[in-house]
């Protein structure tokens, strides 16, 4: 059946000409933002909220933070550089050393540093604002309209860069897109007050006996629903199973036939992993699952969206009620969005493949140096990330950053190399719009060289920036 069609035919003003604008305020976008702009550029970014930092800001550090994946050797010599190492260094003077251990605080830190940094940066910013449709001239993204209090306004622009997440500009460009049906697990993390932790810590790190019968129970209903292992669960498998079978509560839960959701990522078990013990508050996430999910499908999401509210107000319920030290707890406060953890990406000019990882490739066009693992297999020797990944096909003018260049797997989402990635995306952009060419067009030893000289990205060791031309 054909889809009913409207035509609109409209004009709206344009409300700014610049270098760089940047479509997407999290921490890939806001690093590309801030490396465009420290590269001369005049740059513009937009963001859906009021505040910046994504999944490390108005998300409440959905998903985990960068030190916790941090990949070999970052992990053990002092970690990130450049942008991301100021950021992180920046935030960790505010949250009392890393990140992430109190969500609500530490994402109000991220979004408070993201907004100092612009600010010293001069970033314009156009926040509570949607990137909807992009200016065209044939093939080349000249600009973005966009959507917010004041309608429908246009921006000029001689690079765009998506860190949308979801490759929102890309798609609308007309470049070819997937959409990540191999991995799309949404997140949404949520935070209890009014917890009694000294009672709760006590009982957690008490005596407790877990039958065979149960923990039989508990895989059976998760390979049933959700298709994974039972992760977390512990020590709270005989209370989820006696809420279960009193229908009060369902662990984990189909959200109608397209998903499952479940606490994934249980109850924290130490008072320094997520919440202070002096706060009296919890802060964790629920996790969804399924092969129907997809990111760029909004009336699906939204019905997920719908489901996973429930579920959270139904596991706080289930705390109150058979969780000792929650007995006065109550519901604080909700992630406005779902945290990003796979989804729709751009079909990018290269994209890094799981035997590359295995094998630790190395390109011409490395913007930077990962590391990660892939299974079983262990890759610490590391593998170089393309630039080319940062392009789509067959659309000119435009950048993407972060989740939208991906398509998973390997696993490239971790926050460390979205924040290296939004860099070089900045980076580029920045020497795209000063020399007048499309971003595939640029100098890549200029913008490898920009990295490793100002912003000491890591692109090898010396015998392999020798090797690259970037050093006698």
């Amino acid at each position: 059946m054909q889809q009913e069609t409207v035509q609109i035919s409209k004009q709206i003003p344009v409300i700014a000409d610049v270098d760089v604008l940047v479509a997407g305020g999290g921490i890939a976008g806001c690093t590309a933002a801030i490396a465009a702009a420290r590269g001369g550029a005049r740059t513009m970014l937009v963001d859906r909220f009021g505040l910046l930092g994504g999944n490390m800001g108005p998300g409440m550090m959905s998903g985990g933070v960068v030190h916790q994946a941090l990949g070999y050797p970052y992990a053990m010599n002092g970690g990130l550089k450049g942008i991301p190492g100021e950021f992180l260094v920046r935030c960790e003077g505010y949250a009392g050393g890393q990140m992430g251990h109190q969500h609500l605080r530490d994402s109000a830190v991220g979004s408070y540093i993201w907004l100092r940094m612009m600010e010293e940066a001069k970033v314009r910013l156009l926040l509570n604002t949607y990137a909807a449709d992009p200016l065209l001239e044939g093939d080349r993204v000249t600009g973005l309209t966009v959507e917010n209090k004041s309608g429908s306004q246009a921006i000029r622009a001689r690079v765009v860069v998506d860190a949308t997440a979801d490759a929102d500009v890309a798609m609308r460009a007309g470049a070819p897109v997937g959409e990540g049906e191999s991995y799309v697990h949404p997140g949404m993390t949520f935070t209890m007050a009014g917890v009694d932790l000294e009672e709760f810590l006590a009982w957690l790190h008490g005596e407790h006996e877990i039958s065979d019968d149960d923990r039989a129970w508990a895989e059976d209903i998760f390979t049933r629903y959700f298709g994974s292992p039972v992760r977390r669960l512990d020590p709270l498998i005989p209370l989820y199973r006696k809420a279960w079978e009193m229908g009060e509560y369902w662990i984990i839960k189909n959200i109608e036939d397209i998903a499952g959701v479940s606490m994934d990522h249980g109850i924290p078990h130490s008072p320094n992993e997520y919440f202070g013990p002096q706060d009296g508050l919890v802060s964790t996430q629920i996790g969804l699952r399924g092969k129907g999910i997809r990111s760029g499908d909004q009336a699906l999401m939204t019905r997920l969206e719908i489901g996973s509210r429930l579920y959270i107000f139904e596991t706080a319920q289930f705390l109150r009620r058979y969780v000792p030290g929650f007995e006065r707890s109550y519901l604080l406060v909700v992630s406005p969005y779902f945290g990003t953890r796979g989804g729709r990406g751009i079909v990018a000019q290269y994209a890094t493949t799981v035997e590359d990882m295995r094998e630790g490739r190395r390109f011409d066009d490395v913007v930077f140096v990962h590391y990660g693992s892939d299974g079983a297999t262990k890759m610490e020797q590391g593998t170089d990330f393309p630039y080319r990944q940062l392009l789509p096909q067959k659309v000119e003018g435009l950048i993407c950053a972060g989740i939208s260049s991906i398509l998973q797997p390997p696993s490239l989402r971790p926050r460390w190399k979205c924040l290296l990635m939004g860099q070089a995306a900045g980076v580029a952009a920045a020497l795209a719009a000063r020399d007048g060419v499309t971003p595939g067009a640029i100098d890549v030893k200029e913008l490898q060289r920009t990295l490793v000289h100002r912003y000491d990205a890591p692109l090898g060791d010396r015998e392999r920036l020798r090797e690259l031309g970037l050093v006698d």
